[in-house]
């Protein structure tokens, strides 16, 4: 049920209702979509019409009496007298409040994955009869620590005098939450002050058998809604509370579900053969001529075409065959995205058009294969011949190409190079930003702020708000001296968890898991986006390598589950688009994959994909 009250919003209607229907598909069933507007012209419904899945379509031009709680009710008329009987409604409607709407699309309907979750939150407890977007549900009492910081920020409740979320049940409030209680409920005592409760933005999923009709369509509870918009004080204000009041009173559950974790893979764009490999190790080196020779059981290999997975493949074949299979088993596991690691190199030992290893990206973007959402990390360190990025000119470890950053005509340059990729259709984007992250910002030192200033202004110059640049955390944050003054001064506001770096030992956060993200840390970034790895071995490239992380596919989903059951619970956290990172999607030098293996099969794909559709909710 979609409530348009602002016609340029409609695209992120049209996004969380591509996302249910393809969960509908998935249950072989289609979804009915009521929506209604105010008569604005812009919005095309033939868009809403069309989503593969929708079964019947009902838009309806409705007068601005009540908001959406007033449209909402009109739907709900609507759907009565269609004769139609469902078990569970979406409600979602075009809030103004850019950071608000977003966290209740993210939560309710932010991935296809998601609207399994909610489904199997409703199946696991037939007592649950809402789910509300995380942080949004509260009472009188609830402390401001369990409620969404921004609603929090929004109306000064972190302020000891502001009177909290109390404020928001006033006795005027209160005595009208009674007076319509009566009409749903003639029979039923006043409410407790233990019942009042709102879920504040009024987007929620609902079990229709805990709306009670016809009573709610009652013509007293309408007459009293506002033509127009009204801060406080209409019915459609007290039906606010009265949705997720009604249900507590009852004796039935609110649960609240996080924003949807959204994996994003990081992705090793070799397995082909490329100028600078030939000249370093040998004509025809790929990563397979390390790994294909290995002769135990426990290294993993890739598992053949024959068995259903991708053997030793050729990213730049013909056609680009395997790169959209890739793309497929990412899709069917609910991968969100791939990391696509980026590499432009300056200095004495670099290219003059600066790229390396630049062909996969390009054909990705050029040909739609992999067809996924993608970003890209600069992997920004020098290459040298021991493989770990140290820039020291030992026998073993002479730089084989630097990263020495250049001036502001390079920075350009390399914008540039980037801007075709941020304007991609299918790249990830946060708030219209592009995501772009950087690998070692120690590494860029004194340079970082200017290059970042440069590129935020082309970024706006080219027609974007500007960009989310996201650190990367690691192991780096301690080894590269004053990582964490460049944070502080360089403007980047977002850092994302890489496993396994983040156990190392040289760190000031000790996180208390061992394979996925449970927490933030203390840094100078508020975002922190989380991750997980699934495994760590660099036998393949050093065979003398005595500190291997294996992970077996139970450990990688059991870390999976405790990080998300986590962040369920974690309501102070500040997150917009919950990106988790994973390390990684085919990093088999370093056995870090969620390609299918010989030894576990798909059983990480499968990991993924199971957590994902069982994100637990919060009971408030």
């Amino acid at each position: 049920f979609l409530q348009l009250g602002y016609a340029r919003l409609w695209k992120d209607m049209h996004e969380c209702t591509v996302n249910v229907a393809e969960a509908a598909k998935q249950m072989d069933t289609e979804i009915d979509v009521y929506l209604t507007h105010f008569g604005d012209t812009l919005i095309p419904l033939q868009e809403f019409e069309r989503i593969d899945g929708v079964g019947m379509f009902v838009g309806r031009v409705v007068p601005n009496h009540g908001a959406d709680v007033g449209q909402f009710l009109f739907q709900l008329g609507l759907m009565k007298d269609l004769g139609k009987e469902y078990d569970f409604i979406l409600k979602l409607h075009t809030k103004k409040d850019d950071i608000w709407r977003e966290r209740a699309i993210e939560s309710l309907c932010g991935t296809r994955e998601q609207v399994h979750s909610a489904l199997n939150n409703f199946a696991m407890g037939s007592e649950v009869d809402m789910l509300a977007p995380l942080g949004t549900t509260f009472g009188p009492k609830t402390a401001v620590s369990n409620i969404f910081p921004h609603i929090v920020e929004k109306y000064g409740w972190d302020q000891p005098s502001s009177g909290g979320p109390a404020n928001a049940f006033d006795n005027e409030t209160v005595n009208k939450m009674n007076q319509f209680y009566q009409i749903l409920y003639p029979k039923s005592e006043k409410l407790s002050n233990h019942d009042l409760v709102i879920v504040a933005g009024t987007m929620f999923w609902v079990r229709v058998s805990a709306i009670p009709l016809p009573e709610i369509l009652n013509r007293r509870i309408h007459n009293g809604m506002t033509d127009g918009y009204r801060s406080n004080g209409g019915a459609e204000h007290i039906l606010e509370r009265m949705f997720a009041t009604n249900i507590k009173a009852r004796g039935h559950l609110i649960k609240e579900l996080p924003p949807a974790p959204k994996v994003i893979a990081m992705y090793f764009p070799q397995y082909h053969q490329f100028e600078e490999n030939d000249r370093f190790w040998g004509k025809g080196f790929t990563e397979w001529t390390l790994l294909e020779p290995i002769k135990n059981n426990y290294t993993l290999k890739p598992l053949p075409v024959k068995d259903g997975g991708l053997g030793y493949y050729d990213l730049m074949d013909k056609g680009g065959f395997t790169r959209q299979q890739q793309g497929k088993l990412a899709s069917a596991a609910g991968v969100h995205g791939f990391c696509f690691y980026h590499y432009w190199f300056s200095g004495s030992h670099a290219p003059d058009h600066h790229k390396v290893m630049h062909k996969v990206t390009e054909a990705m973007a050029a040909e739609d294969k992999p067809n996924v959402k993608f970003m890209l990390s600069w992997a920004n360190e020098p290459w040298s011949r021991r493989w770990t990025g140290g820039a020291s000119e030992s026998a073993d470890n002479v730089v084989l190409l630097s990263q020495e950053y250049g001036s502001e005509d390079e920075w350009v340059k390399h914008f540039e190079y980037l801007i075709p990729f941020f304007n991609h259709p299918r790249y990830i984007k946060i708030r219209g930003e592009p995501v772009f992250a950087l690998y070692r910002v120690g590494h860029i030192g004194g340079k970082l702020r200017p290059m970042i200033t440069t590129w935020q202004k082309l970024a706006v110059e080219a027609g974007l708000p500007g960009l989310r640049i996201v650190n990367t955390l690691g192991n780096f944050y301690q080894t590269d001296v004053g990582t964490r003054q460049l944070l502080e001064q360089s403007g980047i506001t977002s850092s994302f968890h890489f496993w396994p770096q983040l156990m190392a030992p040289s760190n000031p956060f000790k996180p208390t898991s061992t394979t996925a993200s449970i927490e933030s840390f203390d840094i100078p970034t508020e975002t922190q986006y989380w991750g997980a790895f699934s495994g760590f071995d660099r036998r393949p490239r050093d065979p003398e390598e005595k500190h291997p992380m294996l992970r077996s596919v139970e450990a990688f989903r059991n870390g999976l589950a405790n990080s998300f059951s986590h962040m369920s619970q974690d309501v102070a956290r500040k997150i917009d688009t919950n990106l988790f990172f994973v390390t990684a999607w085919n990093e088999w030098n370093e056995q870090a994959v969620l390609e299918p293996s010989v030894q576990h099969g798909f059983g990480y794909l499968k990991a993924v994909h199971e957590n994902l559709i069982t994100v637990p909710a919060r009971s408030p």
